[in-house]
C-alpha cells in the first residue's frame, strides 16, 4: 500500500505540474484567445528593425502585439514596402487618421509600435483595414546628419579664426574699436552739454530761459506782436529827428 500510495502522490504531482504548465503556456502563447481581439495592418517604407512579437502601444498603453512582418512590392510606386500584421484587444479602437510609428525603448532598446490616437469622432479602423504609418529616421542617417553639422561648425570656426588671425584684420578691428570709443566719448560730451543747457533754460537763465519762465517778458512780447499786427505801418515809419 505504501508503494502504491507513493506512486499515486507522484502521479498526482506530475499531473498538477502539467496543468500549471499548460495554463502558463496558453496564457502567454499564440493559442490564448480568451480575450476578444481584432487584426489590421500597418504599412511603412522603413520598418526600422521591428520583429514579430513586438508590443503595440496606444497612447502609451500596451494594447497588443506585432503578429507578422513582411515585405512586398507596391505596384503603384514599384517600391518595396514593409507591412506589419497587428493584433489588438477589442477595446483598443484606432481612428483612420491615427499616427503609427516605430519607436525604441531607450536609445538601443526594444523596438515597438507606437500609435497616437486620431481625431475623436473619426471613422474607426475595421478588422483587416490598413493604416499607413509614419516612417522613422534611421539612426545611421541621424548620426550622419550630426556629423555633417559638426563638420560645418568646425569649418565655420576655422574660417573665423583665419579672419581674426590676419594681422590686417586685427589692426582694422582695433581702429574700428578706437573710433567707436572716441565717438562714444563725443556723444557723451554732447549729451552733457545738452543737459546743461536744458537745466539753464529750466532755471530761467539766458534769453530763452527768461522768456519761458518770466511772465512779464512773455506778456510784453505778446503785446508787441499784437501791436504790430494791428499797426503794421509802424514797421515802415521812421520818426523825424528833432532839430536842436
Amino acid at each position: 500500500m505504501s508503494g502504491g500510495t507513493r506512486e499515486l502522490k507522484v502521479g498526482l504531482f506530475v499531473f498538477i505540474a502539467f496543468i500549471l504548465l499548460a495554463v502558463m503556456v496558453f496564457s502567454i502563447s499564440d493559442f490564448y484567445t480568451a480575450e476578444p481581439h481584432y487584426d489590421f495592418r500597418v504599412r511603412f517604407s522603413f520598418a526600422n528593425g521591428i520583429e514579430p512579437g513586438a508590443p503595440v502601444r496606444l497612447a502609451g498603453v500596451s494594447v497588443g502585439e506585432v503578429r507578422s512582418v513582411r515585405v512586398y512590392m507596391e505596384e503603384a510606386s514599384q517600391k518595396m514596402q514593409a507591412e506589419l500584421g497587428i493584433r489588438l484587444s477589442r477595446g483598443a479602437q484606432i481612428e483612420e487618421n491615427a499616427v503609427a510609428y516605430i519607436n525604441t525603448l531607450g536609445f538601443i532598446g526594444e523596438k515597438y509600435l507606437e500609435i497616437i490616437p486620431g481625431t475623436p469622432g473619426t471613422k474607426l479602423l475595421a478588422p483587416g483595414d490598413i493604416l499607413v504609418g509614419k516612417d522613422s529616421i534611421p539612426a545611421e542617417q541621424l548620426m550622419a546628419s550630426g556629423y555633417q553639422v559638426v563638420r560645418k561648425l568646425e569649418e565655420t570656426i576655422s574660417s573665423i579664426n583665419s579672419v581674426i588671425g590676419d594681422e590686417g584684420t586685427r589692426n582694422a578691428l582695433k581702429g574700428t574699436l578706437a573710433n567707436s570709443q572716441e565717438a562714444t566719448k563725443k556723444l557723451s560730451v554732447l549729451l552733457d552739454n545738452t543737459n546743461s543747457v536744458m537745466e539753464k533754460i529750466r532755471d530761467g537763465q539766458g534769453t530763452i530761459g527768461r522768456l519761458l519762465t518770466q511772465d512779464d517778458l512773455y506778456k510784453d512780447l505778446q503785446a508787441l506782436v499784437a501791436d504790430m499786427r494791428a499797426h503794421p505801418w509802424k514797421l515802415l515809419y521812421r520818426p523825424k529827428e528833432s532839430r536842436k
